[in-house]
Order: C-alpha cells, then sequence, then structure tokens
C-alpha cells in the first residue's frame, strides 16, 4: 500500500498523454480499428493501479557499533544499620514504602495517532473509487430491472430470419439473445455475461432492420461492450483526472466508428448509402428522445 498512491499518480499522467495522443490520432490516417486496440492496451495497464516489477528493496548501509564511553559509576552506600527494616504483614493497608526506595510513577498514556496526509488521501481515492463503482453499478440493475419487466422474445419471423442469417454471414458460433423492448428507440446490445440483442417495438422494418441487426451483430463480434465496460473500471479508479471521463467518449466512438467500418466491409458498394441512412436515422430518433 506504501507504493500505491505514487504509482497511481505515475499511471494517471502517462495515461494522459497517451488519451490526447490517441485523440489528436483521430485526425491521421490510422483507423478506428487500430485506435480500439491502442485503447485496450492502455485500459489493461491502467485498470491495476500496482507495478508490473517488483521494485527493489533499498539495503541499508552498513553500520558500525561503536563503543560506548565509560560511565561513572556511584558507590552504592553500605546498608543501614540503625534498624532492620521489617517488611509489612499482608493486608495491611496505608503502609509507607522503605526509605531510600523511589515510588513507582504512572506512566502516561500515548496520545491516538492522527492519520498522515498519505492516509488521508488514499481514503478520498477509495471513496471516489466506490462512489463512481456504486452509481455505475446502480444503473446497470436498474436497466437489468427494466428489461425483466418489459423485454420479451421476438415473435416475427422476419426478424429471426434475419437475424439467423447474419449470423452465419458472421460465422458466430455464439450469439445473444433476440429480445422485443418496449421504450427503446433504436436497436441496441446490451449485457455483459448474458448478452441480449434488443430491438425496438416496430419502428424498423424491412432493410432498415438487417442493417440494424448487422451493426449490433458486428459489436457483438468484435466484443465491444468489454472494451466499454473496462473503460468504465478504468474511469472509477482514475475518478479525479478528467481526461479519463473523456476517455469513455473517445472510446464510445472509436467503437462505434470501428464497428462501422467493419460493417461496410461486408456490404456491397450500392448499400453503402443505405448503411449510412440508417446510421442517422437511429441519431435522430436518439435525440428526439433527448429532446
Amino acid at each position: 500500500m506504501n507504493h500505491l498512491l505514487p504509482t497511481l499518480g505515475a499511471l494517471t499522467l502517462g495515461g494522459s498523454a497517451a488519451v490526447l495522443l490517441l485523440a489528436l490520432a483521430a485526425r491521421s490516417r490510422y483507423g478506428a480499428k487500430w485506435r480500439c486496440w491502442a485503447w485496450l492496451l492502455l485500459c489493461l495497464r491502467l485498470a491495476l493501479p500496482f507495478p508490473l516489477l517488483p521494485q527493489a528493496r533499498t539495503q541499508a548501509p552498513i553500520q558500525v557499533d561503536l563503543p560506548s564511553p565509560p560511565q561513572a559509576v556511584r558507590p552504592v552506600p553500605p546498608p543501614s544499620t540503625s534498624a532492620p527494616y521489617t517488611p509489612p504483614s499482608p493486608g495491611v493497608q496505608g503502609e509507607q514504602p522503605p526509605a531510600g526506595s523511589t515510588p513507582a510513577l504512572p506512566r502516561p498514556e500515548p496520545a491516538a495517532a492522527l492519520p498522515s496526509l498519505s492516509q488521508l488521501a488514499l481514503g478520498v481515492w477509495l471513496a471516489g473509487a466506490a462512489a463512481v463503482l456504486a452509481w455505475n453499478l446502480q444503473a446497470h440493475l436498474r436497466f437489468l430491472a427494466y428489461l425483466r419487466r418489459w423485454s420479451a422474445p421476438v415473435a416475427g419471423g422476419d426478424a429471426i430470419a434475419a437475424f439467423n442469417r447474419l449470423g452465419d454471414q458472421l460465422r458466430l458460433d455464439r450469439r445473444p439473445r433476440l429480445l422485443v423492448c418496449q421504450g427503446l428507440k433504436v436497436p441496441m446490445l446490451a449485457g455483459l455475461f448474458r448478452p441480449a440483442l434488443l430491438l425496438p417495438q416496430g419502428d424498423t422494418t424491412g432493410e432498415e432492420l438487417g442493417l440494424s441487426l448487422l451493426h449490433e451483430l458486428t459489436h457483438f463480434r468484435r466484443r465491444d461492450i468489454w472494451l466499454k465496460t473496462l473503460a468504465l473500471w478504468v474511469n472509477a479508479l482514475h475518478w479525479f483526472n478528467p481526461l479519463m471521463w473523456y476517455m469513455v467518449r473517445l472510446v464510445e466512438r472509436d467503437t462505434e466508428l470501428a464497428c462501422d467500418e467493419d460493417a461496410l466491409r461486408r456490404l456491397p458498394p450500392e448499400d453503402y448509402a443505405a448503411y449510412g441512412q440508417a446510421i442517422l436515422n437511429a441519431v435522430a430518433r436518439l435525440q428526439g428522445r433527448a429532446d
């Protein structure tokens, strides 16, 4: 624990520089796919605020025991021969100590030690990380409760046929559950351990439905939800750094761009315009819900 805060500070400084570089890399020729790999490597390092290699212990310098200076020896006075000392009988109270003896003084109780500055900083960091994690977990649990109440398996034959056809095209051995959920504006992929592809009720049909399913199944194939979850974990650990909050938005943006690049490679050129229009329609519905 002594090296936790220095390691955390060094990581967040290096991570801030990496976030700025990757934000500038969006204007270069490097695609979103490679930026997603860079985000993954960065998040994996920032997710563990501990040194990767054990730190070498510094050996104490050689100590030489010097002989202590001679002390003066005080002569012991001979015992008094005036009257022999008779010890008090047991059970008698109020006896005085013998002459020449020193009474034992009560030891003062040690004062309570105040927490150091490093301990206070560690407590503040732990409290902030716990608060951010609790907020994200509470939002996730509320969403799961919403799904359990309002979602149901898809009954439409067209959606199931398009889902199976695209799953075969993407060579998905394991596929998410296909559900329809009230209150959704756009299709979305949710769930980390039991993923589900959620469709809104009656909003997307025909070609737009197939393109939306392709987009979400590409997210599932790329495991983008794991990268987003890892970015949220890093954000909770480095909650005091504003660039880590910005990093979550950049990860969200680059995963969407990388998903679009991967999906377009599986479509013929004549379908590019329809795919772009489907994405624009989804964005317009989301903005309408936000307004």
